[in-house]
């Protein structure tokens, strides 16, 4: 069997070509596109679902057999489709039901019980009730309380928002745009099909007045949205670019041309401005691309971190709070018993090691309270670190107890 594409099976099957990208991702197909190239088994497989999907179910006759009730075979009627909508339902079908009765069978047999029977099940019916009472009562007097079955209710994935207020909808149409505009592939038959693929999303045509537009060949990568509104969102794509470049190539005395593409990594911000209709989505304007480098403050922008601190404390006092300082970072790499006693705020932290204490300063706020400013040398699986640290240390009787820890250092004014 020839290979073939999507969006020439659906034609073929006389399916829509999206309804046909979905069924064969729902069959595990690893396809982004209806220019996905399917094998001889993937192609199989769904003109299969297709066939026996269309195909009514027949019934044979069987003899002896009296059929005593036939249900007719109805048919749903289809709804109208939403203009925006991507994929076509198939009217539903009910299967039909047969009652069947072979000559040779009998009716079933029914016992009857006599009145002295039927009067002992009564009686035997109300003692079981009346045991089983009394059973609860004296349970729920103990102390028992019945068990509760919580069910958990599962989320569709078609909900129309997240809890914090996120349109999973707009999301999905979204996501499926940006995978699109993005694969467009090498072979010219391909890139009129892509181009088609794109501009379902837009709806209508949009005027374009400009020298033209040229499409190399790209690969989706990947994209992480980066916000999202009413009615426009921004993506961070990953894409491989195409660049085509011409080879000679000798066959025999023959010389020809070969195009040759070669792909580099290219990464994007990519907003896209949409509308909602009803509980459809379209886009409604061109997307259009901003510099990763734009999400980068500049030095002038932000606050200079300084050791703002001074420590306004005597020799002794300073020894004393850096040997405390030092046992609060072991045990909170080693000892959650000690840490909690010494500590409030922070967590067992066994996954680093803590290796040195490089710079700390306390200054006093009166009533034995010190505000600390501290940089310490922590180790894990990827090799050693500094961490920053600001937090009050109090003393109490002979010991110190640490609290309102933050992981930055002080924030001075702007350069």
């Amino acid at each position: 069997m020839s290979k073939i594409k999507i969006y020439e099976l659906a034609d073929k099957l006389g399916v829509e070509r999206k309804e046909l990208l979905f069924k064969a991702q729902e069959f595990g197909i690893s396809a982004k596109s209806t220019t996905k190239t399917l094998s001889d088994a993937e192609v199989l497989k769904l003109e299969n679902f297709y066939k026996k999907s269309d195909t009514s179910e027949v019934i044979e006759k069987e003899e002896p057999v009296v059929e005593t009730k036939v249900s007719k075979t109805t048919e749903i009627p289809e709804k109208k489709k939403s203009k925006f909508s991507i994929l076509s339902a198939k009217p539903k079908k009910e299967k039909t039901e047969m009652l069947r009765m072979l000559p040779n069978e009998k009716p079933p047999k029914f016992k009857r019980i006599s009145a002295k029977q039927g009067g002992a099940l009564v009686v035997g019916g109300v003692g079981f009730l009346l045991l089983s009472n009394v059973v609860l009562f004296g349970l729920m007097a103990s102390g028992y309380k019945p068990t509760q079955k919580i069910i958990h209710q599962e989320v569709s994935a078609t909900q129309k928002s997240s809890s914090n207020g996120l349109d999973l909808q707009a999301k999905n149409y979204l996501d499926g745009f940006v995978q699109t505009y993005f694969t467009f592939p090498e072979d010219e038959k391909d890139q009129e099909q892509a181009v088609k693929d794109i501009n379902t999303y837009f709806v209508q045509n949009l005027p374009v007045i400009s020298q033209g537009i040229q499409r190399t060949p790209s690969k989706f990568e990947g994209a992480v949205m980066m916000s999202l509104t009413d009615n426009e969102a921004t993506y961070k794509v990953t894409y491989s670019a195409g660049e085509v470049t011409t080879k000679e190539v000798k066959k025999g005395k023959d010389t020809t041309k070969q195009n040759v593409v070669k792909y580099h990594d290219e990464t994007t911000l990519f907003t896209i401005p949409y509308q909602k209709v009803g509980s459809a989505y379209y886009i409604s304007d061109e997307p259009y691309f901003s510099s990763v480098s734009d999400l980068q403050a500049t030095k002038n922008q932000v606050p200079a971190k300084t050791w703002s601190g001074t420590d306004n404390n005597s020799a002794s006092v300073k020894k004393d709070l850096d040997k405390f300082t030092k046992s609060l970072f072991t045990a909170y790499t080693t000892d959650g018993d000690t840490l909690k006693l010494i500590s409030n705020g922070l967590s067992l932290n066994k996954g680093q090691e803590f290796k040195s204490l490089d710079q700390a300063t306390y200054e006093s706020k009166g009533d034995n309270k010190y505000h600390a400013i501290v940089q310490v040398t922590m180790k894990n699986a990827l090799g050693t670190h500094v961490e920053n640290y600001q937090f009050t240390v109090e003393k109490q009787k002979q010991s110190y107890f640490a609290t309102d820890f933050k992981h930055t250092l002080p924030e001075g004014k702007k350069e």
